[in-house]
This record gives structure tokens, sequence and C-alpha cells, in this order.
């Protein structure tokens, strides 16, 4: 089974970057000066990620592309204010 990720470009980029290399997510394609909007994980076989604008990965998730997304919290709580039935699920906020 494939786990699909929905990454952030722009502002979350460098901090995300960070956090799934402290992770050891192997995601080397990841970085600020990248062209890559798909990345496969060196560590995890089965783990894929797609670089969206932040705006996007809310509702990527929420329709089920991906199965999880890094996102501004902003963009979230806009998605469930508009769509309060909606399945996406804020699991946890990242500090940054």
């Amino acid at each position: 089974m494939e786990i699909k990720i929905a990454l952030p470009k722009g502002r979350l980029l460098a901090e995300t970057s960070a956090l799934l290399r402290r992770a050891g997510w192997g995601l080397t394609g990841y970085h600020e000066r990248a062209r890559f909007y798909r990345i496969k994980s060196g560590g995890f076989p089965n783990l894929s990620a797609r670089v969206f604008h932040e705006r996007d990965i809310p509702i990527q998730v929420a329709i089920g592309n991906y199965d999880l997304g890094i996102s501004g919290s902003d963009w979230i709580e806009e998605l469930l204010a508009k769509y309060p039935s909606s399945a996406l699920l804020k699991v946890r906020n990242l500090g940054y």
C-alpha cells in the first residue's frame, strides 16, 4: 500500500523539509531549490509525495487524493468552515 503525502512549497517548505529530514523520511528532492514536484522516499519505498501550493493541500487530502498533508492551519480552517462535514482532520500543530 502506498502512502501519499501532499507537501507545501513556499513559506513552509524550508521548515517542513528540515522536519522530514530529522524524521528520516529520505525525501532528498524536497528543498527550496528543487524543481521536482513528485518525490519518492529513499527510506520508505511505499511513501511518495507531491509538492503543492499550500492552499491546495487541505483540498487534496479532503477529496482523498492524498493520505496526509502539511499545510498552514489557516487553509485547513477555511476548508472546514466551507465544508463542515468534510472528512479532513487536523492532526497537530507543528509549531511553525
